[in-house]
This record gives C-alpha cells, structure tokens and sequence, in this order.
C-alpha cells in the first residue's frame, strides 16, 4: 500500500494506549517495542509479499532475511518466528511450498530463530512471509526517531533490486547481475546490526518498501530534522542504471509521490538515479545515524563482516523549517 495511505488509515483506528508501548504505528518505525520488565521489551514485527524471484528456495530464503530485518533494525535480537503462506489450492506442486519454506528456515536457522509455527491460506497467488518476535532492553531500542544533527547516515547495502527484479520478471537477467543482488538479499542484516550496537547510533531503519527517500522522511520527520545526500556515494546495484527507464516499478512510484515536495535533489544528479531513490526495495541494507567520529571506524567495521558496500552517503542535519524540504540530495 502507498505509504501516504497507510499513515492515514493507522492515524484512524481505534487503540489500546499503554505506558509500556516504547514504539508503536505513530513513527512509521520498523517495529513495535513493548515493555514487559524493566530490563526487558517485546519487540514485534510482520511482513510478507510475492515473490521477486524465481526461484522457490531463494524467496525463501529472501523473505526471512526481510522479515527478520525489523528485528535488527531496532537493535533488538530476534527470537522467534512464524511462517504465513497464501498459495494457490491444487495449482501449485507441494515441492514448491516445501522448497520455500525450507530456504525460509534455513535464514532461521543461520539467525537461531525459533521456528513455532505457522498459518496457510488458499488464495490466487503465492504470498510467503512471516511474523517474527525479538527483545530488547527498553531503554536500547533503536528507533527512526531520535537522528542527531551533526550524525553520518551510513547504508550497509546498494539499492535499485525493485527495478532489477521486475526487469528480471520480463526477461531473465544474466547471473553477474542477478547474483550480486540476490546475495544481498539473503545475506542477514543481524551482522550489521551486531557491529553497529559497537558505535554511537542515534536513529535506525531498514530501507524496504519506501525506498531510500520514502524511508528516510520518516526518519527526518520523527526526529524533526533534514537529511542531506551525496547522490554519487550510495551504492547501486549492478545494472540498475540500464533497466530504471523501462522497470521502474509503480509501487516506487507511490513512495515518490508520498515524498512530493519533501525532497529537492539537484538537477545534477541525473533523473535516472533520482528514480531509483525511491525504489522500493526488498530485503534492504540498514539506514544508520552515527557520531561524527566513529563513522569511518564503523564503515570499516561493518566492511570487514561483511557488508562489503557500506558507505557514508549523507548527514543528518538542523530542521530546515516547514516551507522547507526535508532531504536534499546532492551530486
């Protein structure tokens, strides 16, 4: 769903307050935080969607990397986890559900995530994901909320996969550019998570379906900051640049227009790169706001686990004023 939708449809429902609600919808953050002890909070997340590969035991794998992110982009430690499968009843082979669900546990077990069980439902199309629950300590949750101004944004992988992967549903792609990609969505964002609780990190997300800019307004609005970008530091995919005029896919469409006036990006920067900004993306690198002086450190750090794109692409910066854009993005 259009993230400018969404807001406005959890803006109306009915809920249940609580003091010991650490996050919850009012943020767009990654994840709901819970108090349950002093020392210890729930943090709880759900996602699932089609495949975006073809095949089965790679979404599988992809689908639990993605799900499980949230967890990590909190700064939390996943604990459990259930599966949610929709497929279609009696057209699709049961090696195929199999195959799914074991590439999904296999990302389950490389985290140690508990698998406890599961729902299926018939429906028209395959849709897999899952609902994962970590902990916390209630006063280390890492929110999209609190960016300081001064603080480095730092990305731990490239973006473009929503325009690589419908480029790829029209006409299979080669391997050199298929693999990296595919790569980084199975690879688990826990190695990045697990470096950066090492630093000084005021703000996290993970950059999905808002893409890039859709995810970082949140980010700015919830802290009540801007963020500034060096267009030619954020790390793309292989290829994207060739397939974004003919695959930009229209749910990043919608994230450009949810964004609308709460960007400015220099005409410098090329349309082509402009539109993949806002591609909604699977599986995503993490979005970190770090001090100043433990940047580099931390790049290198996250490199070295790993992570081999890490870069520094911006910064966070003093609120620009409501008349104002909130990201600006520079060559």
């Amino acid at each position: 769903m259009a993230p400018g939708r969404l807001s406005g449809i959890l803006g109306k429902l009915p809920r249940v307050f609580s003091p010991d609600l650490i996050v919850g919808m009012d943020t767009m953050d990654d994840a709901g935080v819970f108090r349950i002890s002093e020392t210890t909070a729930l943090v709880q997340t759900i996602d699932f969607f089609s495949p975006v590969v073809g095949d089965p035991r790679t979404f599988g794998r992809i689908a639990a990397a993605n799900s499980m992110s949230d967890i990590w982009a909190m700064g939390g430690k996943a604990l459990t986890a259930m599966n949610l499968l929709c497929f279609p009843g009696g057209k699709l082979e049961v090696e195929v559900i199999e195959e799914i669900m074991i590439g999904s546990s296999e990302k389950l077990v490389e985290a140690g995530v508990v698998l406890v069980g599961g729902h299926t439902s018939e429906q028209d199309e395959v849709v897999f994901g899952l609902s994962v629950t970590g902990i916390i300590h209630p006063e280390k949750a890492r929110t999209n909320s609190n960016a300081r101004v001064g603080d480095v944004l730092i990305i731990t992988k490239p973006i473009g996969s929503g325009i690589i992967s419908t480029a790829n549903k029209a006409n299979p792609l080669k391997p050199e550019i298929m693999g990296p990609m595919i790569a980084a969505m199975e690879r688990l964002n826990m190695y990045a998570c697990d470096v950066l609780n090492n630093y000084d990190v005021s703000a996290m997300t993970d950059i999905t379906g808002f893409g890039l800019l859709g995810h970082s307004l949140a980010f700015a609005r919830s802290a009540n900051v801007g963020l500034v970008f060096n267009a030619e530091e954020i790390p793309l995919f292989h290829g994207v640049m060739d397939y974004v005029e003919d695959y930009f896919p229209g749910g990043s469409a919608q994230n450009q227009k949810y964004v609308g006036d709460h960007v400015f990006i220099d005409s410098d920067v090329g349309q082509n790169l402009a539109d993949i900004l806002f591609d909604a993306q699977t599986s995503g690198g993490l979005l970190a706001a770090v001090r100043a002086d433990q940047a580099e450190e931390a790049v290198l750090a996250l490199r070295e686990c790993g992570d081999e794109n890490t870069a520094i692409i911006g910064r966070v910066v003093d609120n620009p004023g409501a008349d104002q854009p909130r990201l600006i993005v520079f060559p």
